[in-house]
């Protein structure tokens, strides 16, 4: 047969052509970049850990609750980012001063589990990294008249704090980012009544001066980055004026002259677009920026560090697979366009997806993560439990890391062991329970061959093959309901129901050919009963929820009779009447795998 990487390269473009009706291709990034590890483009904004000091207090009292943490730090691994972004805040905890950190709501993150999963880290400094209890540190300060030097109050605190994270670190954080969106802050926005928003660029100039000079004689390896500059709907050029306002600041100006580049490794973008979420207008607002960086001899590279689109998750529900929204497909297509886009281009280093995961946002939901996460609405559950991922998920692991969607295939394992088996004809292994279960219930006639990895949905591990998606239950281990299968008919049937039967007739003798079930209103008779009892009824089946039915298949074209049951669908061949063959199970794994419902 075809290579199967070539069958599952075939698979995976169908399912990106799904999401658009256009797909793009994906460009290399060896081609265009110097980047070793082509992973190393892909970011994402995480949830700070600093917002889940006791969250958990059962588990976790009065400290950051870190299973949370590293659950979603497995998810961000999987889905293929390299880089992540956190930002630091100071404790409010003191009436006078900056306030101060508290490095156990960090050092975990920074020395442990960054490692564990292999990430590199961008730290953002703004204005959280001062306590503003003492009003003297109100981020509004920070534009208050400089001295002769250049500097006031703030300015000077601000360096000393940052120095203190970077001298904690000990270059264990690759990146700092210095102030979030000074061209336009929300913050100095609200502190100021809507009088100003940006940070003045003279001053912004000679705060990058004062940190690189700080921070760099000690620290050479660390990237400063110039904060992520906004690009805004009702001013959209205004980025533009206030980097080049920066750029030629005395400070700026005076630097350069004696080192021969800016005070910075990198400046960093967020072109949200939020007029119409187009990616040709946040590709076009990267470009003007390089273009103005050009101007000026600027040749550091670009970082987005924040971009993204909203989607609203489909409502949850029991089956497990849920078609997408709208706005999950606009999102989708979005990110791909993004991505694909800025990936062409060598000077863009780094884009950071704004975010991982759904989040509260005062009494609203804000839907910008890749994922929602389990049992959260306005609040987080105290597990990073994804559920459902969107669409966007998925286009973003093909996209980064390929290998770990689960229709991928994989090498045959080096020990499999007795609990282990490699099918070559799909690239899969089953194992474990899974395997006990498919020998003993049928195997390949019943369920057929393997179609994705292991993988979670909702926290629960399930495995697609042809015909079936196993589940596992831990909490019924060494029982018959340990493996249970997924309710692939009832998602078939796409809300389709049909009418309750009436109940046969009590005064007349009981036909064995044909039974009647009074938990859904439906017959079975003739060979599919005969098939439903002898291969394993209702464990195997469940209950049927159609009666007889004349469909396509859409596997080969022809129109058959077939039943629908809880957990398959029952297909009569008459051309093989007679024979183990006459009745056969719908490839509702494979049907659903055809579709962007399953990966949830």
């Amino acid at each position: 047969m075809p290579n199967r990487r070539v069958w599952w390269r075939i698979a995976l473009s169908i399912l990106l052509a799904l999401v658009s009706a256009l797909p793009l291709p994906v460009p290399s990034r060896a081609a265009t970049s110097t980047t070793a590890d082509p992973r190393d483009f892909y970011g994402m904004v995480i949830r700070d850990p600093w917002y889940e000091f006791n969250t958990d207090p059962e588990r976790y009292p009065l400290q950051v609750n870190w299973t949370f943490v590293d659950t979603m730090l497995a998810g961000v691994a999987d889905v293929g980012a390299r880089w992540i972004r956190f930002e630091f805040h100071a404790e409010y905890d003191q009436p006078q001063g900056s306030g101060w950190i508290d490095w156990a709501k960090y050092d975990p993150l920074v020395n442990q589990l960054a490692p564990k999963y292999g990430f590199r880290l961008l730290a953002l400094l703004s204005s959280g990294i001062l306590a503003d209890v003492d009003p003297s540190y109100h981020f509004f300060h920070i534009n208050d008249a400089p001295d002769a030097s250049g500097r006031n109050a703030y300015t000077r605190a601000f360096v000393s704090r940052a120095k203190e994270i970077v001298d904690h670190a000990d270059d264990a954080i690759s990146a700092y980012e210095i102030i979030n969106e000074p061209n336009a802050n929300l913050i100095l926005h609200q502190e100021t009544a809507g009088a100003t928003k940006a940070v003045d660029p003279v001053i912004y100039g000679q705060l990058m001066v004062d940190l690189y000079q700080t921070v760099k004689p000690a620290h050479p390896t660390v990237q400063l980055v110039l904060g992520g500059m906004l690009v805004e709907q009702e001013d959209p050029t205004g980025y533009l004026t206030w980097f080049q306002a920066v750029v030629q600041s005395p400070a700026v100006q005076s630097f350069r002259a004696q080192h021969g580049h800016n005070p910075w490794d990198a400046i960093a973008i967020h072109p949200y677009s939020l007029a119409n979420f187009s990616a040709a207008s946040v590709l076009a607002a990267v470009q003007q920026l390089h273009n103005l960086q050009q101007q000026y001899g600027d040749a550091s590279p670009i970082w987005v560090t924040e971009v993204g689109m909203p989607a609203d998750a489909p409502y949850w529900n029991d089956i497990k697979i849920m078609d997408p929204t709208p706005s999950e497909l606009a999102q989708a297509n979005f990110l791909r366009d993004v991505y694909t886009g800025l990936h062409q281009w060598p000077y863009v280093a780094h884009v950071f997806w704004f975010k991982y995961e759904d989040f509260g946002e005062g009494d609203q939901e804000a839907h910008w993560g890749l994922v929602h996460l389990r049992d959260s609405m306005l609040h987080y559950a105290r597990e990073a439990t994804p559920w459902p991922r969107k669409v966007a998920y998925f286009v973003y692991q093909s996209l980064a890391n390929p290998s770990a969607v689960p229709t991928a295939p994989v090498p045959p394992p080096t020990n499999p062991g007795p609990d282990v088996r490699y099918f070559p004809e799909t690239g899969h292994t089953v194992r474990g329970p899974f395997l006990q279960y498919w020998q003993q219930h049928g195997g390949l006639a019943q369920f057929g061959y393997p179609k994705t990895e292991v993988f979670f949905v909702a926290g629960r591990a399930v495995q697609y093959f042809e015909r079936a998606r196993f589940e596992y239950w831990p909490e019924f281990r060494g029982t018959p309901w340990e493996v249970q299968l997924g309710f692939l008919g009832r998602y078939a049937l796409q809300g389709r129901v049909f009418p309750r039967q009436p109940a046969p007739d009590l005064n007349l003798p009981p036909d064995p050919n044909r039974r009647y079930f009074p938990e859904t209103g439906q017959y079975v008779q003739g060979p599919f009963l005969k098939y439903w009892d002898a291969h394993g009824g209702l464990a195997i089946f469940g209950l049927p929820i159609s009666g007889e039915l004349q469909e396509m298949n859409p596997a080969d074209g022809k129109v058959y009779t077939v039943q629908y049951f809880e957990r398959a669908r029952l297909e009569y061949h008459p051309e093989f009447a007679g024979t183990e063959n006459e009745i056969e199970l719908g490839l509702l794994g494979n049907q659903v795998l055809r579709t962007l419902s399953w990966y949830r």
